[in-house]
C-alpha cells in the first residue's frame, strides 16, 4: 500500500429503501397521533356541550321554581280568616291560570302581592305583579307584566319538554265548624266543609343542545306555593 493513501471510511450512509421504510413508519406514527388528538377534541367538545347544557337547564329551572314559589304571595292575608260564621275571603292571587290538578301544562300564569305595603291600603288594593311561564317554539318565556320575553337562547339550547303539574293535598276544616255534621247541614251546591288545599308545582324540563341534537339533559324539581287556599263554607 502506497504510504500516502488515505484508508476507505468503513461507515455508509442510508440506502433509498431504509429511507422509504423509515418515512413510512414516521408517518404511521403521524397519523395514529392525529387521528387519537381528533378524537380527544371531539370528546373534549361533546363534554363541554354537555357541561353547557346541562348547566343552563339548572339555571332555567332555577329560576322557573324559585318564581313560582312567589305565587299567590298575600301581604294582607290575615283579611282571609273566616269570621262570625262566614265563609273566608278567598285570597286575590290564589289562581293559577291554565293550571288543572295533576294536569301537565306548558304555559302557566299567576300573580303575587309585589312592592312596599302602604299604610293606607285598602284590602285588596295591594301592589301586584304578574308572572308566568310558557314553552313557545323550543323556547321558554317568562311573563312580565302584560309581555313574555324569552328566558332560553336558542342559539344554545332548545327545549323539548317543559310541564307544569299542580299538585295539592286537601286537608279537611269540618271539626273547625260552628255547627259540623250531622247536627248542621251542607247547602245543595258549592263545596261543603270547607278544606284547605296545601298546593305545589312540579317541573319537568328535557332539553337538547342546540348545535348538537344528540346532547340532552332532562330534570325534574317541585315548588311549594305561598299561602295555602282555603275553600268551601261550613255546614249549616
Amino acid at each position: 500500500m502506497h504510504p500516502h493513501a488515505t484508508p476507505r471510511s468503513s461507515t455508509r450512509g442510508l440506502t433509498l429503501l431504509e429511507l422509504l421504510v423509515g418515512l413510512s413508519l414516521g408517518l404511521f406514527v403521524a397519523a395514529g397521533a392525529t387521528t387519537l388528538l381528533s378524537q380527544f377534541l371531539g370528546e373534549n367538545r361533546q363534554l363541554l356541550l354537555r357541561m353547557r347544557l346541562e348547566q343552563q337547564a339548572q339555571a332555567l329551572a332555577d329560576v322557573v321554581l324559585s318564581d313560582l314559589r312567589r305565587a299567590g304571595v298575600w301581604r294582607q292575608a290575615e283579611d282571609g280568616i273566616a269570621r262570625d260564621g262566614a265563609a273566608a275571603p278567598m285570597n286575590p292571587y290564589a289562581a293559577l291560570q291554565g293550571a288543572a290538578p295533576e294536569a301537565a301544562v306548558d304555559t302557566l300564569r299567576f300573580s303575587y302581592a309585589d312592592g312596599p305595603l302602604p299604610e293606607d291600603t285598602a284590602p285588596g288594593a295591594e301592589p301586584s305583579a304578574q308572572a308566568g311561564f310558557r314553552l313557545r317554539e323550543g323556547i321558554v318565556d317568562a311573563r312580565l307584566g302584560n309581555r313574555w320575553q324569552p328566558l332560553t337562547d336558542p342559539a344554545l339550547m332548545t327545549v323539548t319538554a317543559f310541564e307544569l303539574t299542580l299538585r295539592q293535598r286537601a286537608l279537611d276544616l269540618e271539626r273547625h265548624c260552628a255547627r259540623p255534621r250531622p247536627l248542621g247541614r251542607c247547602p245543595g251546591s258549592g263545596t261543603c266543609p270547607p278544606r284547605l288545599l296545601q298546593r305545589r308545582v312540579a317541573l319537568r324540563l328535557e332539553a337538547q343542545a342546540a348545535r348538537e341534537p344528540t346532547i340532552r339533559h332532562g330534570l325534574q324539581g317541585e315548588a311549594a306555593l305561598r299561602n295555602d287556599v282555603v275553600e268551601g263554607v261550613c255546614p249549616q
